[in-house]
């Protein structure tokens, strides 16, 4: 009785095996808060980061002037590590993956506290623009931080997130410090969820880039809320 060839089963899993690493951030600057904004904001950005780790497009998903075109600007000059791609080559060794950088999207989110402790302010209400691609982990739920009582000043944070293959915050870390901001920007973000990247209609983990701005509060007069 003849037998199945077994040792063709591993070269079929390999050549069907494939693994995704996302992109990430590698130089950045943060935006400053528009001095001109009379409330908070938000501002989902999608980056089309290319095979070089260059922004090479920039696609609105939500917007609030005028920190979109801040927070735009400041991103067309970040740069990246490129996403890769592992998959088993047809020909070559048995069990070698071969390495490509590829070209991917990235999450650049903006959230944007206004200039107030307790009471509202007269800022432009968010708008919804263009459908994420289906790379993109997309925000489904968020939460902003507090304004921490010690702090005296303004300050931005920037958070890598990193979001696991069910859209969920599996770890968060500081990629530009403002102190006393950073802890609190942490914790929000640990309760964000997200819709989950695919690539080729299967499941990743993906990175995403969130800022936090925090500007200190004003009274009516336009003075440091307790401190004029």
């Amino acid at each position: 009785m003849m037998r199945p060839y077994l040792g063709a089963i591993p070269a079929i899993v390999l050549i069907t095996q494939s693994a995704f690493t996302p992109a990430r951030l590698r130089d950045s600057a943060v935006p400053p808060i528009p001095f001109q904004a009379v409330g908070g904001g938000e501002v989902f950005l999608e980056l089309s980061v290319d095979a070089h780790g260059v922004v090479q497009d920039v696609t609105t998903l939500r917007a609030t002037p005028p920190f979109t075109e801040s927070m735009t600007s400041a991103v067309r000059a970040w740069r990246f590590d490129p996403a890769v791609e592992k998959s088993a080559p047809q020909t070559g060794r048995r069990g070698e993956l071969a390495k490509a950088p590829i070209a991917s999207t990235v999450l650049a989110a903006g959230m944007f506290r206004p200039p107030t402790l307790n009471t509202p302010t007269i800022g432009e209400q968010p708008r919804r623009g263009a459908a994420a691609s289906d790379g993109t982990p997309v925000p489904l739920t968020t939460v902003m931080p507090p304004f921490p009582p010690l702090a005296r000043d303004s300050g931005v944070v920037l958070l890598e997130v990193r979001v696991d293959d069910q859209g969920r915050v599996a770890a968060a870390n500081v990629v530009r410090s403002a102190p006393p901001f950073d802890q609190p920007a942490l914790e929000a973000v640990r309760q964000w969820t997200f819709r989950r990247a695919k690539i080729r209609g299967t499941p990743v983990e993906a990175l995403a880039y969130v800022l936090f701005g925090f500007r200190a509060p004003l009274d009516s007069a336009g003075h440091l809320e307790g401190r004029h």
